[in-house]
C-alpha cells in the first residue's frame, strides 16, 4: 500500500516538474486563420501577403512574419491564404500592385481585415480595389498625379523661354534662307531660258511663303493655350 502511495506520489511531482519547465506560451496553442482571395477579375499582376499578431511577434521582419501569395494575376482565380493565429489577434494584409515588368510596384500595407475570411481584388492598372467581407476595409490604388508645368514667360533669363526664343529665331532663319534660295534658283533658271521650270519653282516659293505665315502662328497658339498665363 505504501509503495503504491509512493508511486503516486513520485508521479504527481514528475508532472508538476515537467509543467514547471515548459515555457508559459506554451500554455496557448496558435491556431490557423485562412482568407479566400478572389483575384480573378484584376486586370494587372499582383502579391497579396497574410499576417497576424502571432507571426509579427513570433518571426522577425521577413522572415515569416507573413504568408504571401507570390505573383499572381486573374489567370490564377481564387486561392487561400493560411497563417498563423491566436485568439485577439489583429489581423492584416499587404497588397502590392505590380505596374510593370521591372519589378515597380505600388502597394498598400497594413490593411486591417480582422474579422474578414474573404477579400476581393479587381480593376485596371493604378485604378485597382481591395475590398473584403468587411465594407469598413477597402483600399483603392490611383495613378499618380502630374502637376502642370508653368512656363514664366515674362522671365527672359528662363531656359524655357530661351529655348523657345532659339527656336523662334531657327524658324525665321530658315523661311528666310528657304525664300532667298528658291528666289536665287528661280533667277537663275529664267536666265538661262529654262522657262519650263517656272512653274515648279513659283509652287516652292508659296510653300515657303505658307510656312513663313504658319510660323507667325505660334505665338497667338501658344497664347490661346494659355501657356502665357
Amino acid at each position: 500500500m505504501r509503495r503504491a502511495v509512493r508511486s503516486g506520489a513520485a508521479l504527481v511531482a514528475l508532472v508538476l516538474a515537467v509543467l514547471a519547465l515548459a515555457p508559459p506560451g506554451a500554455a496557448v496553442a496558435a491556431g490557423s486563420y485562412t482568407v479566400t482571395v478572389d483575384g480573378g477579375d484584376a486586370a494587372f499582376l499582383y502579391k497579396i501577403c497574410l499576417k497576424t499578431t502571432t507571426t509579427v511577434n513570433t518571426y522577425p521582419a521577413g522572415g515569416g512574419d507573413r504568408v504571401c501569395s507570390g505573383k499572381k494575376g486573374s489567370t490564377d482565380g481564387s486561392f487561400d491564404l493560411t497563417a498563423e493565429y491566436t485568439d485577439g489577434d489583429t489581423v492584416w494584409m499587404d497588397v502590392e500592385m505590380l505596374v510593370d515588368l521591372s519589378g515597380h510596384s505600388r502597394t498598400k500595407d497594413d490593411v486591417d481585415i480582422t474579422g474578414s475570411h474573404s477579400c476581393t481584388l479587381k480593376g485596371a492598372l493604378y485604378a485597382g480595389k481591395f475590398q473584403c467581407e468587411n465594407a469598413i476595409n477597402k483600399k483603392s490604388f490611383e495613378a499618380p498625379s502630374i502637376e502642370p508645368y508653368q512656363v514664366a514667360v515674362d522671365d527672359p533669363n528662363a531656359p524655357v523661354v530661351q529655348l523657345l526664343t532659339l527656336m523662334a529665331w531657327c524658324v525665321s532663319a530658315a523661311a528666310v534662307i528657304g525664300l532667298l534660295v528658291t528666289g536665287m534658283t528661280l533667277a537663275s533658271q529664267l536666265r538661262r531660258g529654262a522657262l519650263e521650270e517656272r512653274t515648279e519653282y513659283t509652287k516652292q516659293i508659296a510653300f515657303v511663303l505658307a510656312a513663313c505665315l504658319l510660323a507667325t502662328t505660334a505665338g497667338p497658339v501658344v497664347q490661346a493655350l494659355g501657356f502665357s498665363q
